[in-house]
Parts: structure tokens; C-alpha cells; sequence
């Protein structure tokens, strides 16, 4: 028997969404522009996903400020897991020297072990920067004809594998901040860009030793509090937070409970909190932003924006997991997070991650029916495609379904009510899905975007690529000296108790959806219905997945309309655009 859902008509859900209206946190990691040779440019795609809301965090490099990678360091890793094995040595020295240049300020270690703030600024790389974020803003209008607009936001630290040592003079590290605030959120006009940077946060994952080589909380407020107020300083009016916490779930964490205690109790300014979920229950994402919610409450800061800045079903990397981040059925988990974000307080959020690379939205599949074509985008990509068409219709209508099973639906209509929009996704979750080791369980390996690493960093001197990847600086008048000596790993502190997780019932979402939609108003005595759905095997030559309008039946008896859809069973995601007509 199909699932049913029920929707009322006549009665917008305030409570839901951002006091009814669908809320914008369809945001991702990473950036529309390649990240580093052999990664695409897709600008294109971004507009037709409809990103919003971009963080700037693993850009190697770009937003960067003190990167040290070092190429024998074993865990310098990120783009290297598709490249393969026997360019793995030469890709690694790659990596290193490209992300160390490309950092903001290439002396700022050596400078700060020295308590030398002039050396800490010598030779700083704003152009790429600048540059990266003026293309992820300005968007070209030939792939943005609806002038989709971007915000930055701006994590302050470094990639993983930049190094995780604790920078070694706050004070200094806060005056380069300060820098940064002043360069693109007060005088941003002078560097092209159409917008400031409003948000700022401070540090990525403090509570993990491999991003925060430190137990001691402690050590973390007074950072926080050092680079928050040096920011608040230069912009009063700038958005200041934190921690981007790993556990975002962990009742009485020095990193939540501890930091919001600090800067309450110290009158530290803190504008946003920040978290990341990783979780394969995408139902169990309400639990965690009403315990998020609570503890503001309980510290007194019930008005704070709640930010989860990285999401996904799993943080770990391999070719299987990537391939399976592409699929239908994570098009599946991840339109239901969106959808279940809606219930809970979440302001923002930030898929990880959106571009080419490790966990991204995009690969390097050909279409098996033309050979000689790449993939456009992959379903998860059409995922945001389907979710971002949500917002022609803002206004969350209210509906029965208690995300008790593994079909989710949001349903919402246009201001004057003509013009209804259901997103169904229907998600199942097993354990091939979040085990990394399993290939998927189905279909093939999709072939991955790799790093490039046929001419060293200084070889790529030509003018597209100093343009493209340096700003137009030429690579080889770039120097650094920013590595830090990694000591041992101390142990992180403990994590108190595991999200609890949801008991769904995916025997009721097997067979399909029936939707009736209740009390529509006597002046509409007919209607036309599209539908659009993500499946795996659909094509994948267009962010639009496949019209299967013919494949449903609806009827309008009684001021309710009804829609049948058996094909919205597991592992689908469907989109229903309901027009009322007089």
C-alpha cells in the first residue's frame, strides 16, 4: 500500500521554515571555480543548483591564512584519494607547494615564532583571494540568467592538512584577521567585489586534535575571543562566530555548552553558532538543531543564528564513498535533510561539498550513450536542482507526514496560492550506504575528477594558468615559510553520548506516495500537474532530471486534489508542480 500524505490548503505552517517561508539552507563547501588543476569550473552548474550561500573552507588556499602542508606529512590526503597510485609521490609534492602559495600569508608562522608582526605580513597573497571570491559573487550572466546573488562565508584558519598546531601568537594572528576584515568587508568596492563579507567564522572542528592540536578548551576561548574582537574592531556590523564544532551533538561539550558559557559570561561577541553533522538518518537532523536550540536557550542566547557548516551522510573518503555521495539515493538523503531542516532551528546550512573534489557533487563520467560527452552534473546535484525549484513557491503549507518513514515531503505554494510545489524524497537508509569499504551496491564506480600534477606549481606559469589559479601572479615569484613542526596528537576529549537515532518504517514508503491536497478554494476547477524525478539510470546530460508527469494519476473531486505515484519509491526523489486554474 502507498505511503499518504495529507495537506491543508488553507493553512500555512508559521511554525516551520523561517516563520512559514522555506529557508535558505541549501548552501555548500567549496567553490563554483576549480579548486586546482583538474578540477572543472562550474559556474554553470552552481547557478542551476541555485547556490545561495557558499563557505569558503579546503579551498587550498583561497580564505586560507597560514597553510603548512608538507608533502610527507601521511595524512595530506584530501585530493589524493582518486589520484591514482603511481602518480600518488609526485601529487602529494604537488599538492603541497601549490596550497603553501597560494595561502594568504606566506610568512605568517615564521612571524609569529619570531613575535615579528612585519614578518608575519611579508609578501601576503591577497590576488587569489580577491580573485576567488570576486568569480564565485559575480556570476557570468550567460549561466545566471536569473542573477542569482552569492554570500561568503569566510572560515578563518586553514585546509585539513594545513596543520594543526595551534597558532603560536594570537595577537599577531588576530592583526592578520583584522587585515582581512578591512579588505573585504570594508573596502571590498575597491577590489571589485559587489558585496561585503558579513560572516566570519573562527577556526574549523576545534574539538578534533588533527584541525586543533590542543585539549585544554580554554586555549580555544581566548582564541576565539582574541580574532572575534579584532574583527568586530575593524567592522562592527560584521557576523562573528563559531566553533564549527565536529560533534554537533554533545550535551555538555567544552566546545558548546563551554564556549557559549565563555562568551556569555566574558561578553564576548558571538552572532552565530556553528556545527557539523555528519549522520546517514537524515530524520535525526530535527533532533540535532532542536538540541542545538536548547543550549542556546539554556546560555542565554535563544536569538542566535544556528549554522550547520558541514554536512553529509559520512566524513570519510574513499572511491566508494564517493560514488555513492553521486547517486540517486544520496539525492534522496540529501533533499530530505533539506526538507527536515525546515522543522527545526537551522538558519543556514552548508553541504560538504559542492564543487568536483573529495565528497563533491560533480565527477568525470562520461554519458554511456555518447561516449564522447561528460555527465552535465550527477542526481545529487539534481537534488539541489529540485530543492532549490522550492523556492518559487515559499510559503510551507501544513501536512501530516511526521518523518516517520523514509519518505519525506515538503509542500509549499506561491504568495497568491495558484501554484503549489511537493518535493518527495524517499530515502532508505542501510549499511552498505555509510560503510566506505563496500562499493555500491548496484552500479559501477563513477570515474572521479583527480588532481593534476604533470607540471610542478612554478610550470604553471603560463597567463591562463597564473590567471586562473594565482590571481595572475606568476607561481614562481611566490615563497613561504609556514611550516610549523606537527607534534603527536593528544588525545581529544570525550564525547558524552551519540545522537539518538530515529526508528523509521520503511515498509509504509516501499510502495510509493498518495498526496491529498485538501481545501482547495472553489474558484480553481482544474489544474495541471509536472513532475520531474531523480532515479538512478535517469539521464544525467541536464540538471533537469526526467518528466514523468505521464506516470502519475491525480483528480480533483471535492475540493481535494489527489495525486498516485507509484514510482516514488525508494532511492527517488520527485518533484510535483501543481497549477490552479480558474
Amino acid at each position: 500500500m502507498v505511503f499518504t500524505v495529507n495537506i491543508n490548503k488553507s493553512s500555512r505552517n508559521t511554525s516551520s521554515g523561517n516563520n512559514g517561508l522555506l529557508k535558505e539552507v541549501n548552501g555548500v563547501n567549496g567553490m563554483p571555480i576549480s579548486v586546482a588543476p583538474g578540477f572543472p569550473d562550474l559556474e554553470d552548474q552552481f547557478n542551476q543548483m541555485g547556490i545561495t550561500h557558499i563557505r569558503l573552507h579546503d579551498c587550498f588556499g583561497v580564505g586560507d591564512i597560514d597553510n603548512g602542508f608538507n608533502a610527507n606529512h601521511s595524512n595530506i590526503d584530501q585530493l589524493l584519494v582518486t589520484v591514482p597510485f603511481d602518480q600518488q609521490d609526485k601529487a602529494k609534492e604537488f599538492l603541497a607547494d601549490y596550497a603553501n602559495k597560494r595561502t594568504i600569508f606566506p610568512y605568517a608562522a615564521v612571524g609569529m615564532r619570531n613575535n615579528d608582526l612585519k614578518q608575519a605580513l611579508r609578501s601576503p597573497n591577497y590576488r587569489i583571494t580577491d580573485d576567488a571570491i570576486r568569480r564565485t559573487m559575480i556570476n557570468n550572466a550567460s549561466v545566471n540568467p536569473g542573477n542569482l546573488q552569492r554570500e561568503v562565508m569566510f572560515r578563518i584558519g586553514r585546509t585539513l592538512d594545513g596543520g594543526y598546531e595551534v597558532p603560536e601568537n594570537f595577537d599577531i594572528y588576530a592583526f592578520l584577521v583584522s587585515r582581512l576584515v578591512m579588505r573585504y568587508s570594508i573596502n571590498y568596492k575597491g577590489i571589485g567585489l559587489p558585496r561585503k563579507v558579513t560572516y566570519w567564522e573562527i577556526w574549523n572542528e576545534p574539538d578534533l586534535t588533527f584541525f586543533w592540536n590542543n585539549n585544554n578548551p580554554q586555549i580555544y576561548y581566548e582564541f576565539y575571543a582574541k580574532i572575534a574582537n579584532a574583527i568586530k574592531a575593524v567592522d562592527p556590523t560584521a557576523k562573528v562566530g563559531g566553533p564549527a564544532v565536529a560533534y554537533g551533538y554533545n550535551p555538555g561539550g567544552a566546545y558548546i555548552d563551554g564556549l557559549l558559557n565563555y562568551c556569555q559570561t566574558t561578553n564576548t561577541p558571538i552572532d552565530f553558532f556553528s556545527w557539523h553533522y555528519y549522520n546517514s538518518s537524515p530524520q535525526s537532523i530535527i533532533d540535532a538543531g532542536n538540541y542545538i536550540q536548547d543550549t542556546l536557550n539554556k546560555h542565554g542566547f535563544s536569538n542566535l543564528e544556528s549554522f550547520c557548516t558541514e554536512w553529509n551522510s559520512t566524513p570519510t573518503g574513499t572511491v566508494n564513498s564517493f560514488t555513492k555521495l553521486q547517486s540517486a539515493q544520496n539525492a534522496a538523503f540529501l533533499t530530505s535533510i533539506l526538507t527536515c531542516m525546515q522543522y527545526t532551528k537551522i538558519d543556514k546550512a552548508y553541504y560538504y561539498r559542492g564543487d568536483g573534489a573529495a565528497f563533491g557533487l560533480f565527477n568525470d563520467q562520461t554519458n554511456p550513450k555518447r561516449p564522447q560527452n561528460k555527465n552535465f552534473c550527477t542526481y545529487a546535484a539534481q537534488g539541489f536542482n529540485l530543492f532549490t525549484r522550492m523556492f518559487e513557491t515559499p510559503y510551507i503549507l501544513t501536512q501530516d507526514n511526521d518523518f516517520s518513514t523514509g519518505l519525506t515531503t515538503l509542500v509549499a505554494e506561491n504568495e497568491v496560492g495558484n501554484k503549489i510545489n511537493i518535493l518527495a524524497s524517499n530515502f532508505e537508509m542501510d549499511s552498505n550506504f555509510v560503510e566506505p569499504a563496500f562499493p555500491p551496491n548496484g552500479y559501477s564506480l563513477y570515474s572521479q575528477y583527480y588532481l593534476d600534477s604533470n607540471r610542478t606549481t612554478n610550470q604553471l606559469d603560463d597567463d591562463w594558468s597564473k590567471a586562473h589559479w594565482f590571481g595572475g601572479v606568476d607561481p614562481r615569484t611566490i615563497m613561504y615559510n609556514n611550516e610549523v613542526p606537527q607534534k603527536e596528537l593528544v588525545p581529544q576529549l570525550p564525547i558524552s553520548e551519540n545522537l539518538p537515532q530515529k526508528t523509521i518504517d520503511y515498509e509504509q514508503s516501499r510502495m510509493g506516495l498518495t498526496v491529498n491536497i485538501a481545501n482547495i478554494p472553489e474558484n480553481y476547477n482544474d489544474y495541471k500537474i509536472t513532475a520531474y524525478r531523480i532515479k538512478e539510470d535517469g539521464r544525467l546530460d541536464r540538471m533537469t532530471p526526467e518528466q514523468v508527469t505521464t506516470s502519475i494519476d491525480s483528480a480533483l473531486i471535492d475540493r481535494v486534489l489527489t495525486i498516485t505515484d507509484v514510482g516514488a519509491t525508494s532511492s527517488t526523489v520527485t518533484l510535483y508542480t501543481v497549477e490552479l486554474i480558474n
